[in-house]
């Protein structure tokens, strides 16, 4: 692997934060070896990206999971039932002929808002 990831984006409108394109690899370019790690891995991205704006996954409103295989998604499921359970989200489940890197198995991209 070693290869770098492409760049996530986080993007704020008003008290909206939008996370675009997380993948689970490390900042070293090296991809988990369970898909389950993979997702657990991009959600811990985008988790300290929401605290930069004063914001957790519990403020997460709509999450969109970019996979390659839907058979597959069941392995992240849980991770993400596990992080974002509490908040509640719209899930949209998108297939995806590719990624930017050919190693790269997800993409998490998530919207995020304060409680009113």
């Amino acid at each position: 692997m070693g290869a770098s990831s492409p760049s996530p984006t986080v993007t704020v409108h008003g008290d909206e934060v939008t996370c675009t394109d997380f993948s689970g690899f490390s900042p070293e370019g090296d991809r988990p070896g369970r898909l389950a790690d993979e997702c657990q891995a991009a959600l811990s991205a985008i988790s300290l990206a929401l605290a930069d704006h004063g914001l957790t996954l519990n403020h997460t409103r709509h999450v969109a999971a970019m996979i390659r295989e839907g058979q597959t998604f069941s392995q992240c499921q849980a991770a993400l039932n596990e992080a974002l359970g509490a908040a509640k989200p719209a899930l949209t489940l998108r297939i995806v002929q590719r990624f930017p890197l050919p190693e790269q198995r997800i993409a998490l991209s998530l919207t995020a808002t304060p409680h009113e």
